[in-house]
């Protein structure tokens, strides 16, 4: 497991196991992550990752970058886009997911997976 593809599924498969046992948050944060490197995957396999977008963690920042990317997605994506930070680390900005708010970050990444798969 050393791909970003690899990391994105099994950041999926541990937002799955999180929601069996509702960790809310902890779902948010894998769904965030499996996001991120799943659309990294596909850039570094189109030669599309530049070093600035290796090291952003903006989604949708990093789904501009697919050609002709799907204005839906961008939109779903910015939904889960700042789960990492805000369901991770306390302060003003903190954010407490709730069961619906879990399942659609998992329903927002297998749409991103299965999208771009089909591309």
């Amino acid at each position: 497991m050393n791909s970003y593809k690899e990391l994105a599924l099994y950041d999926l498969r541990s937002a799955k196991a999180n929601f069996d046992y509702a960790l809310w948050n902890k779902v948010g944060r894998e769904c965030q992550q499996a996001c991120e490197k799943y659309i990294k995957h596909y850039l570094q396999t189109n030669h599309l990752l530049a070093q600035d977008l290796e090291k952003t963690h903006n989604l949708k920042k990093l789904i501009r970058a697919v050609p002709d990317f799907d204005k839906d997605i961008y939109k779903d994506l910015s939904v889960v886009g700042d789960y990492y930070f805000e369901t991770n680390y306390p302060g003003d900005n903190f954010l407490t997911l709730d069961e619906e708010m879990a399942g659609e970050a998992m329903e927002i990444a297998n749409n991103l997976i299965k999208y771009i798969d089909s591309l």
